[in-house]
């Protein structure tokens, strides 16, 4: 429920001292289409499905060193750059290794709405980097999470997206253009009346994709390595294009003597 060093300091000394993080990646994910099947499902029919989408999305947190915070309602929250359980974490990489998670949820939502058409639901996920507070508030069904304008303008990224998009701010752009491809949106307003420069991520770097035979592709992994000093924690491989086919030699022709 809690990270590992968390509950220890809640164990041993009863409170948890709140943290400042100068350099993390919040990630907000949210459904589109979820309000109309509120009407339509069954209630039960609905926990599942969000059971089912939530598991697969707890897995590739886990896969990309991610720390999930929390769901409310349809919505998902995770975080890079806590330096709170696992030594990698502790690696700049974090902008990069949260946008190829987000990249496989989405890929994850899509899979899903196919094989399940009668729940046609969407994501839309927001990024954001920056400064954050950490802490644990409250005396009963406590939990660990963080506030800060980063929160909120993660928050607003997720809410200014398209469906099955990945929408990153200026911050996020300027840590992961070196890696993905991004599309510049200009300066969408936001809920709160402000406009603000928002990127779509759509792949990876055509320069760093190969020929789609090795995973991940030499060139990506050579300027992840040199970047960050360290193997990347998974690859998002289906946004690598399919392997050329082999040429085919045309039919020898004997000529009768």
């Amino acid at each position: 429920i809690l990270p590992i060093q968390v509950a220890k300091e809640l164990k041993d000394k009863g409170n948890v001292d709140p943290k400042y993080f100068e350099d993390v990646t919040i990630i907000f994910t949210d459904f589109v289409g979820f309000t109309l099947s509120t009407e339509k499902l069954a209630a039960e029919d609905l926990v599942y499905a969000l059971n089912d989408y939530f598991t697969l999305f707890d897995k590739i947190v886990g896969r990309y060193y991610m720390e999930k915070l929390k769901t409310i309602g349809d919505s998902y929250m995770y975080v890079g750059g806590l330096p709170l359980d696992r030594q990698a974490r502790r690696s700049s990489s974090h902008p990069v290794d949260a946008v190829m998670a987000a990249f496989e949820m989405v890929r994850a939502v899509e899979e899903r709405a196919k094989s399940t058409p009668s729940i046609p639901w969407a994501v839309r996920v927001g990024v954001h980097t920056g400064p954050v507070i950490a802490g644990v508030v409250g005396i009963q069904k406590f939990a660990f999470d963080i506030w800060g304008e980063s929160v909120n303008a993660a928050s607003r990224m997720e809410s200014s997206g398209a469906p099955n998009r990945i929408n990153v701010s200026q911050q996020t752009f300027q840590r992961v253009k070196d890696f993905f491809d991004c599309e510049y949106r200009g300066k969408i307003p936001t809920k709160d009346k402000r406009e603000i420069d928002m990127y779509f991520a759509n792949g990876i770097l055509p320069s760093l994709l190969g020929d789609g035979t090795q995973i991940p592709p030499e060139a990506f992994l050579r300027r992840y390595r040199v970047y960050f000093q360290k193997e990347p924690p998974a690859f998002p491989s289906f946004l690598l294009p399919p392997p050329a086919e082999p040429a085919v030699a045309p039919p020898s022709i004997v000529i009768p003597t």
